[in-house]
């Protein structure tokens, strides 16, 4: 857990629920290339789906489900917890499609009556405690972790990718030292094929009420990313507790997953693709979307997206929806921002743009300017030892990345 406390969330939880109301849309896919353009692979017809891909219940040792519970004591009754179906139903009131329990090395959860109610698809899961957290994606049954060295977790995730699952690194940040003080201790030994960049909200920094420092979490998975990785980004609410999930419940944040099929195998192809975005909000709450495509072959077709990979000099654009009065900004290779941010002047907004010849991966970030100078007024009472002494931290969406090169490997 990310270590947030109620009484903290409860003095911020005015702050963030917040946005207009959401769109679903996907990117327009080309019929074929104009006549001598480059070959470019589209993406594939389908939707995107919305949900959360890290929620505990009561089976986690850190969640008090009564005096019945077999790994919680009543000493921690401030923990009390959702049940699986509790879980559910509150993802179907904020019209998530998909939801995971990830419990901490149970999985209990998956034969539990609850699991995949109310319409909404369960991804099975659970929450691996390495040397730090892994996300085992897809998996029905406990891995044997043996010493949990580097060799052990390459193992664990090689054997989960052939059960068809997904392997991701959670919250994988904590304080702020990056590169020194990550929660994940392996650093870039093990490659995942998702890091939760986004974990609870990104207003909550260390040292309270959250432990963990989304920036790092951030710059953790822009490190894989330019280390030539295809790395998908994902999002959760690291939800434990009744008490705070008007604020940290299912779809705080919200991963937005593009897929070709309504199923969980579906949702887990999308991961692997790369094809994701992250919203604050979920779709209930109005959380803010942000897109972003690509024109490959010049033609006039925004055929790409996230995941894809297209030439170098690729027409590029964004395009934010909901989020009138926010401000977007695309970063590339090296954690570099390409051009200044720009205004969201409109419910539906378009913005195209252009990155450095030498950019390898682009992505895409949406967030509200505070309304004060946060360093002035933050570094006289806590120091520089938190993210909160900067601007810029009400992060509204972010995108995973689209990659950019000469030639594009074949479907």
């Amino acid at each position: 857990m990310a270590g947030t406390k109620p009484a903290a969330l409860t003095a911020i939880a005015g702050l963030l629920l917040t946005g207009l109301q959401m769109v679903t849309s996907a990117p327009v896919i080309a019929a074929s290339p104009a006549p001598g353009a480059a070959r470019v692979q589209p993406a594939p017809a389908g939707e995107w789906v919305a949900g959360d891909l890290h929620v505990h219940t009561t089976y986690s040792h850190d969640s008090y489900g009564g005096p019945d519970d077999d790994n919680t004591e009543v000493d921690q009754a401030y923990t009390a917890g959702h049940s699986v179906e509790q879980a559910f139903r509150l993802a179907d009131e904020r019209d998530l499609d998909f939801l995971t329990i990830s419990d901490h090395n149970d999985v209990r959860s998956q034969t539990d009556k609850g699991f995949g109610r109310f319409g909404v698809i369960g991804v099975r899961a659970y929450e691996n405690s390495l040397r730090g957290h892994a996300q085992m994606l897809g998996a029905d049954h406990i891995h044997d972790n043996g010493d949990s060295a580097a060799s052990d977790v390459r193992r664990i995730a090689s054997k989960l990718r052939a059960d068809g699952g997904v392997f991701g690194v959670n919250h994988p940040a904590e304080a702020s030292g990056f590169p020194h003080e990550l929660d994940w201790s392996y650093g870039y030994q093990v490659v995942p094929d998702v890091v939760e960049a986004w974990n609870v909200m990104t207003l909550w920094q260390p040292p309270l009420p959250a432990a963990n420092n989304n920036d790092d979490n951030v710059r953790y998975w822009e490190g894989w990313l330019d280390r030539g990785k295809r790395v998908a980004a994902v999002g959760g609410s690291d939800s434990h507790w009744a008490s705070t999930s008007a604020v940290q419940g299912p779809g705080q944040p919200t991963t937005w997953v593009y897929v070709t099929d309504h199923s969980e195998a579906g949702i887990l192809e999308g991961l692997r693709q790369g094809r994701t975005s992250i919203a604050a909000q979920p779709p209930a709450l109005s959380g803010v979307r942000v897109f972003l495509e690509a024109d490959g072959d010049q033609d006039g077709v925004w055929e790409s997206m996230v995941g894809d990979t297209v030439p170098a000099g690729s027409a590029l654009r964004v395009r934010v929806e909901g989020g009138a009065g926010t401000l977007v900004r695309l970063v590339a290779t090296g954690g570099r921002q390409a051009g200044e941010a720009v205004p969201v002047t409109g419910e539906r907004f378009t913005h195209d743009f252009a990155v450095n010849d030498d950019a390898t991966w682009v992505r895409a970030e949406v967030f509200r300017e505070d309304a004060a100078d946060v360093r002035q007024l933050c570094d006289p009472l806590v120091g520089d030892r938190t993210s909160y002494c900067r601007n810029r931290i009400a992060r509204e969406a972010m995108t995973s990345a689209i990659y950019l090169g000469n030639t594009v490997p074949p479907p």
